[in-house]
């Protein structure tokens, strides 16, 4: 596929996130496909079961795109996330606050489905936005 039909397969994605339909989202997935992360890898099956639990804790869950840049099987996204608190998230009981976080993804598209994703979220400042952590700390990493 050419880098346009690539960013037009990451564009879809991204609405299916926006529609909180992870059924949808996944198939842009190959039933192969890794996450790679802080932790390591995941597969296809473990990264959409942690996108639901996102999704129980942030229902609202909308990206905002700002920039999206492809060349051959690579697109690079810029986004900002925006959710309200609404679900318990890693143990943590809902506390109505509205978040917003920073997100910056790469896939690699082979035959129009996603094979490779690698992601990288302020997950430390959504701490600090629903008051898990003391706001000095996000501000010492931005």
């Amino acid at each position: 596929m050419s880098a346009p039909d690539n960013k037009a397969v990451v564009r879809q994605l991204i609405d299916a996130w926006n529609n909180g339909d992870i059924n949808a989202l996944m198939t842009f997935w190959s039933p192969t496909m890794v996450h790679h992360g802080r932790a390591g890898t995941i597969s296809a099956d473990d990264t959409a079961a942690e996108m639901r639990r996102f999704l129980d804790a942030f229902p609202d869950l909308r990206m905002e795109l700002h920039s999206i840049v492809s060349e051959g099987e690579l697109v690079a996204t810029r986004m900002t996330v925006h959710a309200t608190h609404t679900g318990a998230y890693m143990g943590i009981p809902p506390t109505g606050r509205p978040v917003s976080c920073a997100l910056m993804g790469q896939l690699r598209i082979v035959d129009g489905v996603v094979v490779d994703h690698w992601g990288v979220a302020d997950a430390l400042g959504i701490l600090v936005q629903i008051g898990m952590l003391p706001s000095e700390l996000s501000n010492a990493f931005s």
